[in-house]
């Protein structure tokens, strides 16, 4: 990420809070050693830090440090304390064992990237997928393939070039995404996918329990987002075909095309046409009403954000080695590569700054915020009416 390590907050599984301690970490150890290296060649379990509201910390690691610097941000990622690496996850874990393990070893698999070879330091813009054309086509692609994965043989192989041929059209749309997309499904994408698969071993399982990623159909915002469910269904199609397709990824492959190629795909030479013929079977209709009315909601948003953002109406903010903590559907992708971030926080060298919303400049290197009508002082703090 630029000037710093972008800390993202992993959205929650569930709404409602499980038991989570320690045994937790019992629990994915005993998953990671059952992998054992089976997946990705190595034994996934990494050393933790849970950090509560007040910053008290809860570790698999007997010498761990017993509070997290007030300084730091905290975010489900990986962080540096005490000249060590760690993986940090948000404390108490929210729900059932099963949702606790995914979280774990989503963010167990990021610290393991690395040495992977599975890891960009770079922030994918993917902006076009606030288009009503590409998050349309992204959707059906969807579809397709949860058909692809629920079915076998010909029709496996039917469904699977549908989608493809989906994602083939988006990209032809929006050529200049495409390493965008494939960026974002290799980083986060394959996160949630590992995290799913190691505690959840059976296939018929993992399929019924993609079930709770449905929201993402909903949401306003799938440009930051939209990798949670398209890894773990490529995943989960790519294991299917008994491929040892894990040892070819690296941080620059396509999960598409690799689909492709392990089942033999040839997509159709008209792709337009290809789409309209085959779109009705992916529930086009429902998808096409709820993208009409989200692009009327957009065009309110941005006109909204376009008067707040104005030149003439922010505040400028040099922040050196900047990160931010705040949750991927809370983050909308301007086309000129900023972020507009609402409910973050925003740390530098000089401090930390609340915004809802602020603006995070395209070059990492500084931060906008609305001019807004009020100012109180307390002590280092500053507080506006926003």
């Amino acid at each position: 990420m630029k000037k710093g390590v972008l800390l993202i907050a992993v959205l929650a599984l569930l709404a409602s809070c499980g038991t989570s301690d320690v045994s937790i970490f019992e629990h994915v150890e005993k998953l990671c050693n059952k992998d054992n290296g089976k997946l990705w060649g190595i034994n996934l379990y990494a050393p933790v830090l849970g950090v509560d509201s007040l910053r008290n910390i809860v570790s698999n690691v007997p010498d761990a440090p017993k509070t997290f610097p007030a300084d730091k941000p905290v975010a489900n990622s990986t962080t540096e304390l005490d000249g060590k690496r760690w993986t940090m996850i948000l404390w108490p874990l929210s729900g059932d064992q099963m949702h606790q393990s995914i979280i774990l070893v989503h963010e167990m698999f990021h610290y393991r990237q690395p040495e992977l070879g599975l890891w960009q330091d770079k922030d994918p813009n993917n902006s076009h997928l606030s288009n009503r054309d590409a998050r349309t086509l992204l959707k059906l692609e969807w579809n397709a393939l949860k058909a692809t994965a629920s079915c076998d043989g010909e029709q496996k192989k039917t469904a699977l070039k549908d989608a493809l041929s989906f994602r083939a059209q988006r990209r032809h749309l929006y050529p200049d995404f495409a390493a965008e997309e494939n960026s974002l499904e290799i980083q986060e994408g394959l996160a949630e996918y590992t995290g799913r698969r190691i505690a959840i071993p059976d296939n018929k399982e993992y399929l019924q329990a993609l079930s709770d990623l449905d929201y993402l159909y909903e949401s306003d915002n799938l440009t930051r987002s939209f990798a949670y469910l398209s890894g773990p269904l490529y995943g989960l199609i790519l294991d299917q075909s008994g491929h040892s397709w894990h040892k070819e990824m690296n941080s620059g492959s396509d999960l598409g095309s690799s689909a492709m190629a392990i089942y033999g795909i040839t997509l159709p030479e008209n792709l337009e046409e290809a789409v309209e013929t085959t779109k009705a079977k992916y529930d086009f209709e429902t998808i096409d009403a709820a993208e009409e009315a989200f692009q009327r909601k957009l065009e309110e948003r941005n006109q909204t954000l376009r008067k707040l953002f104005a030149p003439d109406n922010v505040i400028t903010l040099e922040c050196p080695n900047l990160s931010i903590q705040f949750s991927p559907d809370s983050m909308i992708k301007m086309d000129d590569g900023s972020m507009v971030i609402y409910g973050c926080t925003a740390f530098c060298d000089w401090g930390s700054v609340q915004g809802h919303p602020l603006k995070v400049t395209n070059d990492w290197r500084s931060i906008e915020l609305p001019r807004l009508d009020t100012l109180s002082f307390n002590n280092d703090t500053i507080t506006t009416s926003g």
